[in-house]
C-alpha cells in the first residue's frame, strides 16, 4: 500500500477494532466497535506513529446501528480529542473494486495476537449490495490471513494504490468459511454526509457534491418552519428528479433526504436528475445558494476535507446502571382519539370531576398557542425499544434528542428487562441536554406493536423523583413497524390535511361494537374521521383486529385506556391484562395459571381480574365483567343502531365519552399536551386510580416530527 500511517486501533473497554483517518480529527469505524463508548471511553492509537500515543476520542456520529448483531447503518465517526499529523486516507472510485478481474483487496486488522495489527487479503465477490447495505467479500487465497475480530471498521483497500473502497463490518460465522462483508464507501455516505465530499463520482466534483450537502442540510433546517409536507418525502423528491422513466425508488425507500439526495447523485444515470432534485429543494424551502450542480473540479488537498469534516454531534454513549427497574409485557396493537358526543358526561369514577387546570376546562375551546400548529415544531426524544436476539430476557434501548430534523443519539445498549426503566430514565435527562432551550419537548416511545400497551407514561421520572413520566412532559407512544416505506409515507399525507384543522373528529369504537373492520379501514382511509377512540385495550378479542386496521390504515392518532371492559367481549383489558405465559411483568404483580399482570391486580381462580383496577360507576349493580351490547348515543359514527345503555353501563363507553368532552375542539396537532394536562389532573385527583384519565394511551404519530429510522438490520459484525 502507498501508505499506511492513517491505519487505527480503537480500543472500548473490552473491545478491539479498527478504524481509519479521514481528517486530522475523524476516525472512522463500526459501531459496535464502540458499543460501550459511554461506560468506557474511546483510545485510538496510530500502529505507524507510535510517538503519538493513545489519543483519546468521543463517538461524533453513527449510522443508526441499534445494537443488534445483524442491525445496519455499523458506522461510528470519531473525533479525536487533538488533530494528529497524518495524511488521511484517499477513497477510490465508488466502482473501482469491481473491475474485472477483480482487484486484490486488503484490510489492515488488529486480531488476537496481532497487537501492531497484520494485512488480510480479499475481493469482492460482486458490485450487487446485500439488502442494500453490503458487499461480499471472499478471501483472495485458501491460505491467509482470515478476517476475525480485531478488524472490524478495517479500511478495505485496493491494493495496488492504497485507496478505500469500503469498511470490514462482518465475518461468515461458519467455521471454514471465508467471507465476510464491507460497507463500501457510499453506502458509509449516506449514513454521514460529510463524507461524499471525499469519494469520486464521475462527473461530479467536490464542490458539486459540497454544494449539494449543504442545499440538503439548509432544507432540512428549513422543512420544520415551512410546516413540512408530503412534498417532503425523499421518495417524492427522488422521482420528481429521475421522471416517471428513471429508476424506482429502491426497496424500503430513503431514511433520510440526504440518502435520497446520495443516491440520485452516486447511483442514478439520468440526465438533469441531480439538478432537478437541488432545483425541487430550492423550490420548497427557499433555500439560496443551489449552485451549480455540474462537473467540477477534482477532489481537492486533504485541508479542505478536515475543514468540512468538523462535526459535533451530541457522543453516543452507551451508559447504564445495574439497578433494578421494572419492565412491562406489552399487548398488541395501537389506538387514539375522541368523539363528538355533545354536553357534559359524568365522571367514570361516579363523581365529580377535578377540578382541571383552565387550559383544559372541559367544554371549553381549546387555546393552542396556534391552530393548525405545525407537529414539526416538536423537540421529541425518542425512546426505541425492541427485542434483542440475545434472549428472551433482553431488550434493545436507544435513546436519541431530536434537533433541527436530525437524530442526535445519546445511548444505546442491550439490557435485561429490569434494567431498562433505569437506563432510560438516566438517558432522557441526558438527552434534553441536547435540545434547544425553548424547545418544545416530547417524549415519544417507539415501539413494537406487542408492547403499545405498556404504562410508559406511569414510569416514574428519575430515581429521585417519583413524579410519572407522562406528568412531566407530553409523553405519547408509536408504532416501530410504521418508521419506514409506504405507512411512512401515507401517514404524512394524512397530517397534511389534520395541519388545516382546527377541530377533531374522533371514531368511536366500542367494547362491544357490531362495526365490521374493513369499515373501520374505510372511514379512516376516506377522512370521515380523523383519529380512533377504542374503548378496550389492544388485545380484546373483539376489537384486536380493529387495532390492526387502524395501524395500517394507517390512522396517525389512537387513544385507548390501558385498562379497559374485561367482559368476555371486550376482555383482556388494560393493566391487568393476561399475556404471553413467562412474559417478565412488574414486580410485585399477582400472577395466576401463568398469566402475567401488572403490580397490585388481582386474580381470581377463574382469571377474572377483580374490581380494583376498573374504574366503574359505583351505583352501578352489573358485575364488573359484564357490560352487553352497549352502544355510543345515537348518531355516534360507526356504530349499530341499537338501543343504548346507560353510558355507565360500560367503563369503555364512559371513557369514550370523556375523550369526547375534552378532545374534540382541538387540533390534532395539540393532542399531547391536552393528553399531558389531563393526566396531570387524574394525578391530582383525590382518588387518582379511580379517574377516568389514569390509564389513557396516545398514540400521536406523524414522520414530519420524528426522524427517518435507520434500515432494517440484517447481518452480525465481527466483535
Amino acid at each position: 500500500m502507498s501508505s499506511t500511517t492513517w491505519h487505527a486501533r480503537v480500543e472500548c473497554g473490552r473491545e478491539t477494532g479498527a478504524g481509519f483517518l479521514v481528517s486530522e480529527r475523524h476516525v472512522l469505524t463500526c459501531a459496535h466497535v464502540v458499543r460501550d463508548s459511554g461506560a468506557a471511553g474511546v483510545a485510538v492509537s496510530f500502529p505507524h506513529r507510535a510517538e503519538l500515543g493513545a489519543v483519546p476520542a468521543v463517538v461524533g456520529a453513527h449510522g443508526g446501528w441499534s445494537g443488534h448483531d445483524d442491525h445496519s447503518g455499523d458506522l461510528a465517526v470519531l473525533e479525536l480529542d487533538r488533530p494528529v499529523p497524518i495524511p488521511p486516507a484517499g477513497f477510490a472510485a465508488p466502482d473501482d473494486a469491481y473491475l474485472e478481474p477483480r482487484p486484490r483487496l486488503v484490510a489492515y486488522g488488529f486480531p488476537r495476537g496481532y497487537a501492531e495489527g497484520t494485512i488480510a487479503e480479499y475481493r469482492a465477490t460482486a458490485a450487487q449490495l446485500i439488502a442494500d447495505e453490503w458487499v461480499q467479500l471472499e478471501a483472495w487465497s485458501a491460505h491467509g490471513q482470515p478476517l476475525a475480530p480485531g478488524f472490524s471498521g478495517a479500511a478495505v483497500t485496493l491494493a495496488d494504490n492504497g485507496l478505500v473502497v469500503g469498511m470490514v463490518s462482518a465475518v461468515a460465522g461458519a467455521a471454514g468459511v471465508r467471507n465476510g462483508r464491507m460497507l463500501p464507501a457510499p453506502v458509509m455516505a449516506r449514513y454521514w454526509p460529510r463524507l461524499a465530499e471525499l469519494i469520486p463520482v464521475p462527473g461530479r466534483g467536490r464542490a458539486a457534491r459540497h454544494r449539494l450537502r449543504t442545499l440538503v442540510e439548509d432544507a432540512e433546517k428549513a422543512g420544520p418552519a415551512a410546516g413540512r409536507s408530503a412534498a417532503w418525502a425523499p421518495e417524492r423528491l427522488y422521482l420528481d428528479a429521475v421522471g416517471p422513466l428513471g429508476p424506482p425508488v429502491p426497496p424500503g425507500g430513503f431514511a433520510s433526504l440526504w440518502s435520497a439526495a446520495w443516491y440520485v447523485l452516486s447511483e442514478v444515470d439520468v440526465p438533469g436528475a441531480v439538478e432537478r432534485f437541488a432545483d425541487r429543494l430550492t423550490e420548497l424551502a427557499g433555500v439560496r445558494g443551489a449552485g451549480e450542480l455540474g462537473a467540477g473540479p477534482g477532489a481537492g488537498p486533504a485541508g479542505d476535507a478536515r475543514r468540512v469534516c468538523d462535526v459535533r454531534d451530541a457522543p453516543w454513549v452507551r451508559e447504564g446502571r445495574d439497578a433494578a427497574g421494572g419492565w412491562e409485557a406489552g399487548a398488541r396493537g395501537a389506538v387514539r382519539s375522541a368523539d363528538g358526543v355533545p354536553g357534559a358526561v359524568p365522571s367514570a369514577a361516579g363523581g365529580p370531576e377535578p377540578e382541571t387546570p383552565a387550559s383544559v376546562t372541559p367544554g371549553a375551546p381549546a387555546a393552542p398557542r396556534a391552530a393548525g400548529r405545525a407537529p414539526s415544531a416538536w423537540s421529541p426524544i425518542l425512546v426505541e425499544l425492541a427485542r434483542s436476539g440475545a434472549g428472551d430476557d433482553q431488550v434493545l434501548v436507544e435513546v436519541s434528542a431530536c434537533r433541527d430534523g436530525h437524530r442526535h443519539p445519546v445511548g444505546s445498549r442491550t439490557l435485561a428487562r429490569s434494567q431498562v426503566r433505569p437506563y432510560v430514565q438516566e438517558r432522557i435527562d441526558a438527552a434534553f441536554g441536547q435540545l434547544a432551550p425553548d424547545a418544545e419537548e416530547l417524549i415519544a416511545f417507539v415501539l413494537p406493536r406487542e408492547w403499545l400497551n405498556e404504562p410508559v407514561a406511569h414510569w416514574e421520572r428519575s430515581v429521585d423523583d417519583p413524579t410519572p413520566l407522562g406528568c412531566s412532559y407530553p409523553l405519547v407512544v408509536t408504532d416501530r413497524a410504521r418508521r419506514a416505506g409506504g405507512l411512512r409515507h401515507q401517514l404524512a399525507r394524512t397530517w397534511e390535511r389534520l395541519d388545516g384543522k382546527s377541530t377533531t373528529v374522533v371514531h368511536r369504537v366500542e367494547c362491544a361494537t357490531g362495526e365490521q373492520p374493513n369499515k373501520l379501514r374505510f372511514r379512516l382511509r376516506s377522512g370521515e374521521a380523523d383519529l380512533a377512540g377504542f374503548a378496550a385495550p389492544p388485545r380484546a378479542p373483539r376489537l384486536k383486529r380493529h387495532f390492526e386496521v387502524s395501524l395500517n390504515a394507517p390512522a396517525p392518532v389512537l387513544l385507548w385506556a390501558r385498562v379497559g371492559c374485561e367482559h368476555e367481549g371486550g376482555g383482556n383489558g388494560g393493566a391487568g391484562a393476561a399475556v404471553d405465559a413467562g412474559a417478565a411483568v412488574e414486580a410485585g404483580a399477582a400472577v395466576e395459571a401463568g398469566a402475567a399482570v401488572e403490580a397490585g391486580a388481582a386474580v381470581d381462580a377463574g382469571g377474572t381480574r377483580a374490581a380494583d383496577g376498573v374504574r366503574t360507576d359505583p351505583g352501578h349493580t352489573r358485575p364488573a365483567g359484564d357490560c352487553g351490547e352497549t352502544t355510543p348515543a345515537a348518531g355516534a359514527a360507526g356504530t349499530p343502531a341499537t338501543a343504548p345503555a346507560p353510558p355507565t353501563s360500560c367503563p369503555g363507553s364512559a371513557f369514550l365519552d370523556q375523550l369526547a368532552a375534552h378532545l374534540t375542539r382541538l387540533p390534532p396537532a395539540e393532542l399531547p399536551r391536552r393528553v399531558l394536562a389531563l393526566r396531570e389532573s387524574a394525578d391530582a385527583a383525590d382518588e387518582p386510580d379511580r379517574h377516568w384519565a389514569r390509564d389513557i394511551q396516545l398514540l400521536w404519530d406523524d414522520p414530519r416530527c420524528f426522524p427517518d429510522a435507520a434500515a432494517a438490520p440484517l447481518r452480525s459484525p465481527v466483535t
